[in-house]
């Protein structure tokens, strides 16, 4: 996956410490929706490969048995 030309990197150090998710909420906050829905896809082919060694099928309708 490609990052669009306008992305930025967004880092925190956490030290000696549990990291609390204000970093995260903020940062998905400031996030589209595209983006949004490009990384959750992306964790859904990541863990489809993962548990069945394979990559997602797009092109299968779920709705088919």
């Amino acid at each position: 996956m490609s990052l669009p030309e306008n992305s930025s990197w967004k880092t925190r150090l956490v030290e000696r410490e549990f990291p609390d998710r204000s970093f995260d909420i903020e940062f998905w906050q400031e996030q589209e929706d595209e983006a949004i829905f490009a990384a959750a896809w992306e964790m859904v082919e990541l863990a489809e490969e993962i548990n069945h060694g394979q990559k997602t099928n797009t092109t299968k309708n779920c709705y088919n048995s």
